[in-house]
């Protein structure tokens, strides 16, 4: 049985989010290597929960320290100590609760998360998740990944594929007892989204909003900062070719913040590299002179020719270049000029080519559908629905 999308997205509107979907596990503030942390609670009443028992309940002003103490945690309230408990947690008793957490070693810092937080202990040190409400954690990863200032359309273009990055990806970090970390290879999660109320408007009104392909599956959502003109085919970076993520002129994203970049290196060490690691002839002087004579008027996969066996990609994470997209010029005697174009893998959506597409007036849905084809975007309920049918 299937119902037209107009149908269908009068039917699931009516519908509440599935418990499947309403919080998620987020390990925080690891590279940090915090070994002990403070929090107080800002708003709302958070209950102490030590082995399933409510130990203490935290008022709002009150001190929570947490120390690592092996595989223990030292839990200390009002600065007397409770004792060392295995995993103790801070729990909302009330809605529209949040905290700030202060990393008091071994590097002073201060954040401020929502929800839950839940404390283990290791021989690095504190082990942190923020167990946060879904919408809340997207509002915080759109204020991380581009912060004010931006129209609220865009919002709504980074909400959606933030929810949808984190839906489909709930089990990547699942071995180490959360669903996504707080760092680029995740999605950048600073806890709380507080700065700009555009961001909570965005979110509220995608709530539940999510990308699929033409299965209902939800979709891989890329995305990068800056696609130097052109977008690129995923399989040009992994290992897949998916349907959705295709190479495409991309005007809009001209002229962007980070559209242009230049690096200068060594042209020993250019070569010397080439010979090394992909056995390329730089004895031959042809073969030398378009090594240093390298020209993509389109995106390329491969430097040169795929004969040579040489990726761009791994050429860019080598070398520490922004992007893919470059040519290559002598520069003087002994050095070459890398002159590139773009920022980032170049899948999928472009985030300043979207922000200029919603200065133009394009709606979000119009931004997604250009740089993802053949989507759809629906509410969560949608594939349950198409998956139990």
């Amino acid at each position: 049985m299937r119902f037209s999308f107009l149908v269908f997205a009068f039917f699931v509107s009516t519908c509440l989010f599935s418990a499947s979907y309403e919080a998620v596990k987020i390990g925080i503030l690891k590279p940090h290597n915090p070994s002990s942390v403070q929090i107080i609670p800002e708003q709302g009443i958070y209950a102490l929960v030590v082995d399933g028992q409510v130990k203490a309940k935290v008022q709002s002003g009150e001190r929570v320290t947490f120390i690592s103490r092996g595989n223990l945690v030292e839990v200390r309230l009002r600065s007397a100590v409770l004792g060392k408990y295995k995993s103790p947690r801070l729990e909302a008793i009330e809605s529209n609760t949040f905290m700030r957490l202060y990393v008091l070693q071994p590097r002073k810092m201060e954040r401020v998360y929502d929800d839950n937080l839940w404390v283990s202990s290791s021989a690095s040190g504190l082990k942190l998740i923020n167990h946060v409400d879904l919408e809340k954690y997207v509002a915080g990863v759109v204020e991380s990944e581009t912060g004010k200032g931006q129209t609220e359309e865009f919002y709504k273009v980074q909400a959606v594929i933030s929810r949808t990055y984190a839906l489909n990806n709930l089990r990547k970090h699942l071995f180490e007892g959360f669903n996504l970390n707080d760092q680029v290879d995740c999605q950048v999660y600073h806890g709380k989204g507080r700065w700009e109320p555009l961001i909570l408007a965005a979110v509220e009104a995608t709530r539940g909003k999510v990308l699929v392909d033409s299965e209902m599956r939800m979709i891989t959502a890329a995305y990068h900062s800056n696609s130097g003109g052109e977008t690129v085919s995923s399989e040009s970076v992994w290992s897949g070719a998916l349907p959705y993520l295709r190479p495409r002129l991309d005007e809009f994203s001209v002229g962007g913040d980070h559209y242009a970049w230049e690096k200068s290196v060594s042209k020993e060490a250019w070569l010397t590299y080439l010979a090394r690691e992909y056995q390329y002839d730089v004895s031959d002087k042809l073969l030398q002179t378009m090594a240093l004579n390298f020209d993509q008027p389109n995106r390329h996969i491969y430097f040169l020719d795929p004969g040579f066996g040489i990726p761009l990609k791994e050429l860019r994470k080598d070398w520490q270049l922004k992007s893919t997209y470059f040519n290559i010029e002598p520069l003087g005697a002994d050095s070459v000029k890398f002159t590139g174009r773009g920022f980032g893998h170049g899948i999928g959506l472009s985030q300043e080519g979207a922000m200029r597409m919603s200065r133009l007036g394009f709606s979000y849905i119009d931004i997604l559908h250009f740089y993802y084809n053949d989507v759809h975007v629906i509410d969560l309920h949608a594939i349950e629905f198409f998956q139990s049918d």
